[in-house]
């Protein structure tokens, strides 16, 4: 079991290492993709224009990601039915084991149906 439970802590570590390591790359060729837009642009139409597209494009981003944090999850639906409360334990009957376990049971599922 301790063997199980070190494999499954090496995979996710692993699995953080990687997407950490994914992530910075990331970083970095977006902040080369985010240079070489600002010289395009700037060249062609010029340099408050640059700012304004990537400055707006990064405002949008940034909105759409805190949109999508801000919603969350989608909550859970109401009961639609309520749980079923069963005796733990029926009350002591006469016959064998077997036959208590039977009608157990059948009560249990008897109460099932009618919630």
């Amino acid at each position: 079991m301790l063997s199980q439970l070190k494999h499954a802590a090496a995979r996710t570590a692993r699995r953080a290492g990687l997407m950490c390591g994914g992530a910075i790359l990331m970083l970095v060729g977006l902040a080369f993709l985010t240079v070489s837009l600002w010289l395009h642009l700037s060249l062609v139409y010029g340099a408050v224009f640059a700012a304004t597209v990537i400055g707006t494009a990064y405002f949008g981003i940034g909105l759409l990601i805190v949109g999508i944090a801000a919603a969350g999850e989608k909550p859970l639906p109401a009961d639609e039915h309520p749980p079923v409360h069963v005796n733990k334990r029926p009350p002591p009957a006469d016959g064998p084991a077997i036959v208590e376990a039977f009608l157990y049971g059948m009560q249990a599922g008897t109460k099932a149906k009618k919630s």
